[in-house]
């Protein structure tokens, strides 16, 4: 994954000029952000840093203001599309990391001679890969998450013809899973006598899929005589259940559904 990567890649890193870290929290669903308070918290938290640096000598403030000045300009280009925390690391050099998330962060901010990863390994560890399975008759719309973010979408269509599921990779699950219903009065009566079997072959496909990418946990979403008859034939350390129907809404919309239960 591209978040284990930031984080190797940062452990090995050092310098005399230090780096500039910031944990930025810009929830715009919090109460106490509703108004563009994450400036005023940017503002502060840099202004802290440079008073208490102060006294380091013109070269080496000099060089904190090259860094944070990079931070301000390219966290404001976020303003109009905002995720829920912002980590921004940057170098004296002008190299920066930048990750958006759709979770919650603690304020923070530091400049020391290495970056400070201790939050953004918290955050790693807290949120590990998992997989949601959106159960109905006519398929089954997966999405690999991390971090609060969509990894990966998988549907497996159920191909009535050939008595079979038809899995494709990177698709809307209001695209996919919506075109099945054209079938679902046609072959009402094969769904009922086969749904079981049918529930089995793709119950036992997915969780060899969870384990091989390693997911930590699978929820289940849909309505519960479904979710509850796919779970019988799951064979997994965590599952949890969530009786919704998420038909209309997107695969990141799922997600924060998800996450904020």
């Amino acid at each position: 994954m591209i978040f284990d990567k930031d984080l190797r890649r940062l452990k090995d890193q050092s310098s005399k000029d230090g780096y500039l870290t910031i944990y930025l929290s810009t929830d715009q669903t919090s109460n106490d952000q509703q108004k563009g308070e994450w400036k005023i918290r940017l503002k502060n938290g840099l202004k802290k840093l440079e008073e208490y640096n102060k006294s380091i000598g013109e070269k080496d403030l000099a060089v904190f203001n090259k860094m944070q000045n990079k931070a301000i300009k390219e966290i404001h280009k976020l303003q109009t599309e905002l995720p829920k925390g912002i980590i921004f690391i940057v170098a004296a050099n002008g190299k920066f990391l930048l990750k958006k998330l759709q979770i919650p962060v603690n304020n923070e901010f530091y400049w020391e001679k290495e970056p400070i990863l201790t939050q953004l390994e918290k955050i790693r560890a807290d949120y590990p890969l998992e997989g949601i399975l959106f159960i109905q008759k006519e398929g089954v719309f997966a999405i690999e998450t991390s971090i609060g973010e969509v990894k990966h979408e998988m549907v497996y269509e159920l191909d009535i013809e050939n008595d079979d599921w038809r899995k494709q990779e990177g698709v809307a699950a209001t695209e996919r899973i919506a075109s099945g219903t054209n079938h679902r009065d046609k072959y009402e009566h094969r769904f009922e006598a086969n749904q079981h079997r049918w529930f089995k072959s793709l119950a036992n496909t997915l969780q060899k899929e969870a384990r091989s990418k390693g997911w930590n946990t699978i929820y289940l979403l849909g309505e519960e005589e479904l979710t509850s008859a796919f779970e019988d034939y799951l064979q997994f350390s965590s599952i949890k259940k969530m009786n919704k129907n998420y038909k209309k809404f997107s695969s990141k919309e799922i997600v924060g559904q998800v996450l904020a239960s």
